[in-house]
């Protein structure tokens, strides 16, 4: 009975040993937070877990005292680790792997010719107003704008009590910070002014749309936009195009992007 109730004693870690274990985590830790002021690529994930993985041991070994334990459970917790390493293993394979994904410009994963440009618009000059984009238009607004300026444009929709400065008032023709005409509407859409958020995730016949049915809410001004406008707004209105001139990354280069930053 007493070599039964000897092998099921407790070990007791002595002062100087947990004193010294106590300091080796404590140096791994300042370790740890050094590491992470360099950029070392996936090495980063590499050093962490390395690290983590050392300090982990010594807690099992010592304060835990799996060092004093019985072999074979120091065989089943050991044996844990083994698919730790099959983990990390399927893990590096997949993440070095990839390229880089490490990076600090947008230029480096998007190869060379991979954007276009410019967007093309299924019209032929969309900053000229016709009944096709004023209808379009007004469903986008439907969708889009009610909600702050109101079904009828005047700045009273539902969201509009709770804004600061309060939506623009489309019956009317003054106060327009940029002007009424369609070039100026289409660039306050895309850049956004005050608390109206900007809309250049629409596509630019859709801001276009947008802007030409705005102007029908309010006075009925013959003025129209001249090359010059164009041209300060930062519109190609030579050989079609969107005229707005933007960018487009092809959705192939798009989703590769994605599945990179995740």
């Amino acid at each position: 009975m007493s070599d039964h109730h000897s092998n099921q004693q407790h070990h007791i870690l002595s002062n100087s040993m947990a004193a010294k274990i106590f300091g080796t985590l404590l140096v791994l830790t300042v370790v740890t937070v050094w590491v992470a002021q360099f950029d070392l690529g996936a090495l980063n994930f590499t050093v962490a877990m390395l690290v983590a993985s050392v300090k982990a041991a010594l807690v099992c070994l010592f304060f835990m005292g799996l060092k004093y334990d019985h072999k074979e459970n120091t065989v089943i917790f050991s044996t844990s680790f083994l698919f730790l390493v099959i983990f990390m293993i399927l893990t590096f394979s997949d993440l070095l792997t990839r390229g880089d994904v490490y990076v600090k410009d947008m230029k480096k994963i998007i190869p060379d010719g991979a954007v276009a440009t410019q967007s093309k618009s299924k019209y032929e000059s969309p900053w000229v107003s016709n009944a096709e984009l004023i209808a379009h238009g007004k469903e986008l607004f439907a969708a889009q704008c009610v909600t702050c300026h109101g079904a009828g444009g005047g700045g009273d929709g539902v969201a509009a009590a709770g804004l600061n400065p309060k939506p623009r008032n489309f019956t009317v023709s003054d106060g327009w910070k940029n002007g009424r005409k369609p070039s100026a509407i289409y660039v306050t859409l895309t850049k956004g002014l005050n608390s109206m958020p900007a809309f250049a995730s629409l596509p630019s016949d859709d801001r276009w749309a947008l802007a030409h049915y705005v102007r029908t809410l309010g006075p009925h001004e013959s003025e129209k936009d001249s090359p010059e406008d164009l041209r300060k707004s930062g519109i190609d209105a030579s050989g079609g195009g969107s005229g707005g001139g933007e960018k487009q990354i092809p959705i192939g280069v798009a989703i590769d992007l994605m599945s990179q930053s995740r």
